[in-house]
């Protein structure tokens, strides 16, 4: 799912219509998952028996496909997936193969990719936060006129549609335009991969009600970035988080209370 992920992002001209359209691709990715999970598992499966073997060759998609019970597309996207991590790799006029590392190695290195979505909210809001305060200090350090010209219009549509449905969805806008300003692609990425899923909750649970302080610590991180003062953006977006990082933690607390 990384790899397609990513690929629809840098696709984006950066407009609101990504953070409405996202929620559905969230969650018709949800049932591809599951899909694309059971193809995984049984691969493991097949290496657990010994069925396939390091440096084996993969059954054809058509087959698995047809052996699983699945869509050609979730076994691509198993292929994909698998790849990706190293267990198996492509070789031209060959196919798929599985790599050539031992049992052990290989059965593990599967868990961990079945595991990889099973992350929770809180974990998620972590992330965001170590990336969002990274990405706010490089913005402050290396903003151009034209980065401080695309926050304004971000902030403005922001508080324009402050007391409307697409608030969230504009202040998630504001975030990217800080994302992109921070000039480190692979940040934006991570922070571009991280933020749909905190959406979804965010739309789920509602966890944002409109706020006038959430407002003002907007106003006061473009304040911050056009002065290019790096430490103190990064305060006031660390200041900015903490409500909704202990909102997270406080949800885990009641799930394992």
């Amino acid at each position: 799912m990384v790899p397609v992920l990513l690929g629809v992002l840098f696709g984006l001209n950066g407009d609101i219509e990504y953070f409405n359209n996202i929620i559905l691709l969230k969650m018709s990715d949800q049932v591809s998952n599951k899909n694309t999970d059971y193809v995984i598992s049984q691969v493991k499966e097949m290496i657990n028996s010994g069925t396939l073997k390091p440096g084996d060759k993969l059954p054809a998609e058509r087959k698995l496909a047809s052996d699983l019970g699945v869509g050609r597309t979730q076994i691509r996207e198993a292929l994909h997936k698998l790849e990706f991590y190293g267990i198996i790799k492509t070789l031209p006029q060959s196919g798929s193969v599985v790599n050539g590392l031992d049992i052990t190695t290989l059965d593990g290195l599967i868990s961990d990719v079945l595991n990889l979505q099973d992350y929770d909210f809180y974990s998620l809001v972590e992330t965001r936060v170590l990336l969002e305060t990274n990405a706010i200090k490089l913005c402050a350090e290396r903003r151009t006129p034209e980065d401080i010209e695309n926050l304004r219009i971000a902030l403005a549509n922001y508080l324009k549609f402050f007391n409307t449905d697409e608030r969230v969805s504009y202040d998630f806008a504001f975030h990217r335009a800080i994302a992109e300003a921070s000039h480190n692609p692979v940040l934006k990425a991570m922070l571009m991969i991280v933020i749909p899923d905190i959406m979804t909750i965010y739309q789920r649970d509602r966890i944002c009600a409109p706020n006038t302080i959430v407002s003002d610590e907007h106003e006061q991180m473009l304040d911050a970035i056009e002065q290019k003062e790096a430490l103190l953006a990064e305060q006031i977006m660390r200041k900015h988080l903490q409500g909704v990082l202990n909102f997270a933690k406080q949800k885990i607390e009641t799930i394992h209370s």
